[in-house]
């Protein structure tokens, strides 16, 4: 079985695209325009004005299916990743799920499955909800606390730990939904359910990734910052 080798400054960015094409999500949300020719990914993060090393941490953590081997990369920019977690965050509230929505909807079979569509429509609102809740709470407590722990200041009395104890699996309940879909919904399976079903899959898988860079990279890289502000204190 082929071993598999995380990706390098060297590499070429051309290849991991073509050769994941999930990366796509990946290069938006730090902000990578395609057209990056023969150019390899340490050289098209910098003429993007993107660290690299922070750029292959998201990249290899992904690719892994969330597996780490060794310690962060000191080198690894834990602002940057709150930016990366901040594009996400528009990403999913402002286009995935409001395009989600309204596949999942046009999808529905209202004639003969009324009852189970519109229990199918509410449990995904009802999820949307707590997804943006979820996501708020980020920009407005976690975000700013990372920004402040970088530029020298204490951050107060919040610590990272915090998050990590109330950090809930947010593509859980739409792994949820998949399931009821999947296993009990008879209405129509035509191309638009199918194509929505479909979307649910990815968008949950996106959003497990999601709390991945959140998990392995941004907790673990604030908790040292954390460890450094007590220690220069003291």
């Amino acid at each position: 079985m082929e071993v598999w080798k995380p990706y390098t400054e060297k590499d070429s960015m051309a290849a991991l695209v073509t050769e994941n094409y999930y990366m796509l999500f990946v290069l938006s949300r730090f902000g990578i325009p395609m057209g990056f020719g023969e150019g390899n990914i340490g050289q098209v993060c910098r003429q993007s004005g993107v660290d690299p090393k922070t750029f292959l941490a998201v990249v290899n953590l992904n690719l892994q299916a969330g597996s780490r081997d060794g310690a962060i990369d000191e080198d690894v920019h834990p602002e940057t990743i709150a930016e990366y977690l901040h594009n996400s965050h528009e990403y999913f509230l402002k286009y995935r799920l409001p395009a989600l929505r309204e596949r999942l909807e046009k999808a529905m079979d209202r004639k003969h499955e009324a009852e189970v569509s519109e229990a199918v429509m509410r449990f995904f609102d009802e999820y949307v909800s707590e997804v943006e809740k979820h996501m708020m709470y980020e920009e407005e407590v976690v975000f700013p606390y990372v920004r402040a722990l970088v530029e020298g200041a204490s951050g107060g009395d919040y610590r990272i730990s915090v998050f990590r104890k109330r950090h809930d699996q947010i593509e859980s309940r739409l792994t949820e939904l998949r399931d009821i879909l999947v296993k009990y919904y008879r209405g129509k399976n035509g191309y638009a359910f199918n194509a929505a079903l479909f979307d649910i899959f990815t968008c949950a898988e996106d959003l497990r990734e999601h709390n991945q860079v959140e998990d392995a990279l941004l907790v673990p890289l604030i908790e040292k910052l954390e460890r450094k502000t007590v220690c220069g204190k003291s």
